[in-house]
């Protein structure tokens, strides 16, 4: 799993060009007034940072369809040479108009790294790795901030002071960014199956694992993109079986709560909790569950090894089915059906790898789902005729009766998946209902995530600092008022990277909502403190060591929960064919947020103040808290395919 964790972290870099932009755009903009002589300079100030926003604005709209028809690592590619090219810009801009469009192209491929990065992690990490690299992005973003703090610091201190130096040197890691995708990074194997590409997504998954039996996970992926009625391979309404309903069965579990919970509350919540209180109470043994994650899991059961010779005989018989070594040739599509009959002799009680999820609920709803997890499941596995007979008919026309033949569905949709694979998904995706009920989830929660306000306090941190008299408390050390500011932004950004380093720790632990649940009162009680130290009649000192405080652990409660959660639950609620495009308008959310509170936060702190900012902000994070508790699920340690898989039936039931 080296090699995942390895793409996880160069994938991310682009989110440390992101934090070194967030931050020093801000501190040249003085510099940027006096030398290019604008007499409006809060105007100018307002539009240099908004210009950025708005490209990123423009390139998200259309991020969903190029990631679906450029892949993820090319989009990531070309995300590199946008922010190159825009940091040359900046580090010549003779004038205001080539500053501004310099602005302009850093912001488009920082709309395109914020997009795609979360999307690739959460496609290329396995179930169990996937919440701790998903937090990956915002500790490299405080990554970014805290070494553009530390240039700036030093600029503070010299006496020839180059904004465009600190602006432009944004080209430098953007290089090593750009090596590092090219070279190193796979392309995300989950696009690849959804492209057709089987063949290569074998290779990428098996370079991400580091083994080379990895035919289970990649009978899941392709089992997943039938999730979409009408878009994907055997997409029939038809097939799905009417399961219970979860409500009228599950009374008894959610007896304790009142009706008005049961108005307000999203089911999902109850469901998915219901998993991992059954999967909890099996002592935490996943495979009991999961029995499909045999074949991918990080450790490798010793029992495989007893399978050997089988693989030998299996190989033995790929080759006697010579075909097209092609992306959907035949051949390959015999040969993966024989992995997959390897796949499974490895593992009788594999419902998920042999059925699938989309099939297995199908046939149970999402009721059974619930209690034939706590009953270890054990479904009806398929024969090795049955799978030899699935690779001949791979060599027959398609128009074959299904439903006349022995052919388990999971292979008959890899036969069909090169009938389907050029099949990219429309804007009418979004109307399905489970895709729909995810989207409404992003969207509000990324949203959510800005009114809290916390990006605002972080950009104009070392301003803040110096109008509380924070800087006071360091007087002795002999530096200037803003050089000390800075020095403290760099020592507050500093302390946020244990508390990401916990995150990832207990992100597939303790979980996303969980995380959520208990950083966000903190972050609610520590803005509301913030106006208690003005209030108060108190010392300078106190107030400031109150006020010093009162931030530290705001900024530290944020970066653990609702930083970096939203953007790994919206790349895990939506299925593969629809991922990119709804992902893209739940970054549009995000984007649309942040461009108000460039807005609204220098405006309120000449109207109603830091005190009156933070009140807000506050009063907003309540209502985080009631929306986290009622309408956030617990995605953790689950495949990507069965999340969306979950959304889309509960919709169908309730």
């Amino acid at each position: 799993m080296k090699s995942t964790v390895f793409s996880a972290v160069a994938v991310s870099i682009g989110y440390i060009l992101l934090g070194w932009d967030f931050t020093t755009v801000l501190e040249a903009n003085a510099h940027m007034e006096k030398e290019f002589d604008l007499q409006n300079g809060h105007s100018i100030q307002g539009i240099i940072v908004a210009v950025s926003v708005f490209g990123a604005v423009v390139v998200t709209i259309f991020s969903g369809s190029l990631l679906d028809w450029l892949g993820r690592r090319a989009v990531l590619i070309y995300s590199s040479l946008l922010l190159f090219s825009g940091g040359v810009l900046m580090l010549w801009s003779p004038n205001i108009y080539t500053l501004l469009l310099a602005r302009l192209i850093v912001g488009s491929g920082s709309g395109l790294v914020f997009t795609c990065v979360p999307i690739y992690i959460s496609e290329t990490s396995s179930p169990d790795m996937r919440g701790s690299l998903g937090t990956m992005p915002q500790f490299m973003f405080i990554v970014g901030i805290i070494f553009s703090y530390c240039v700036v610091f030093w600029m503070t201190l010299v006496s020839s002071y180059n904004w465009r130096v600190m602006v432009g040197s944004i080209f430098a890691p953007s290089i090593v960014y750009f090596a590092l995708l090219v070279f190193y990074l796979p392309e995300s194997p989950r696009w690849l199956v959804s492209d057709g590409k089987i063949s290569e997504a074998r290779i990428s998954l098996q370079w991400l694992r580091g083994k080379d039996d990895v035919s289970g996970e990649i009978s899941l992926i392709v089992d997943g993109i039938n999730i979409i009625p009408g878009m994907g391979i055997g997409g029939n309404a038809s097939s799905n079986a009417q399961g219970q309903s979860f409500v009228r069965t599950s009374t008894s579990q959610l007896s304790r709560y009142s009706s008005l919970y049961w108005h307000l509350s999203d089911p999902l919540v109850d469901l998915l909790g219901s998993i991992h209180e059954n999967m909890s109470d099996t002592g935490g043994v996943r495979n009991n569950f999961f029995p499909a994650f045999h074949s991918f899991n990080f450790v490798e059961r010793e029992r495989m090894d007893e399978y050997r010779e089988e693989d030998d005989s299996v190989q033995q018989n790929r080759e006697a089915y010579p075909g097209d070594e092609g992306n959907n040739g035949d051949g390959l599509q015999a040969s993966l059906l024989s992995q997959g009959a390897s796949a499974e002799g490895y593992d009788t009680n594999a419902p998920f790898t042999s059925e699938g999820s989309s099939s297995y609920l199908r046939r149970h709803g999402t009721t059974g789902l619930v209690q034939e997890f706590a009953a270890s499941l054990q479904d009806h596995d398929i024969e090795e005729e049955e799978i030899h007979e699935a690779a001949l008919f791979s060599h027959q026309p398609v128009h074959h009766d299904v439903e006349g033949t022995r052919i388990h569905p999971s292979r008959q949709q890899i036969v069909r998946l090169s009938e389907t694979a050029d099949i990219k998904p429309k804007w009418r995706v979004l109307l399905q209902p489970g895709v729909r009920h995810a989207l409404c989830h992003g969207m509000l929660i990324q949203v959510l995530q800005e009114s809290a306000g916390i990006n605002g306090l972080l950009r104009y941190s070392p301003q803040i600092l110096e109008q509380v008299g924070v800087v006071s408390l360091f007087s002795d050390i002999g530096l200037g008022s803003h050089s000390t500011a800075i020095l403290i932004s760099a020592l507050n950004a500093l302390l946020m990277l244990p508390c990401i380093t916990a995150s990832m720790i207990l992100m597939d632990i303790c979980g996303r909502r969980a995380l959520l649940l208990f950083t966000t009162p903190i972050l609610m009680l520590s803005l509301s403190a913030i106006p208690l130290s003005s209030i108060m009649n108190m010392g300078s000192v106190a107030q400031a060591i109150l006020f010093q405080v009162a931030v530290t652990i705001c900024f530290c409660s944020y970066v653990v929960g609702l930083g970096p959660i939203p953007n790994i639950l919206c790349s895990e609620m939506f299925p593969t064919r629809a991922r990119a495009t709804c992902a893209s308008f739940c970054s549009l959310s995000f984007w649309f947020g942040r461009l108000l509170s460039i807005y609204c936060f220098p405006v309120m702190l000449s109207t109603i103040g830091l005190t009156g900012a933070c009140g807000v902000y506050a009063f907003m994070c309540s209502i985080i808290l009631l929306f986290i508790y009622l309408r956030v699920p617990e995605t953790k340690g689950l495949p990507l395919e069965l999340i969306a898989e979950i959304f889309k039936f509960s919709k169908q039931e309730y």
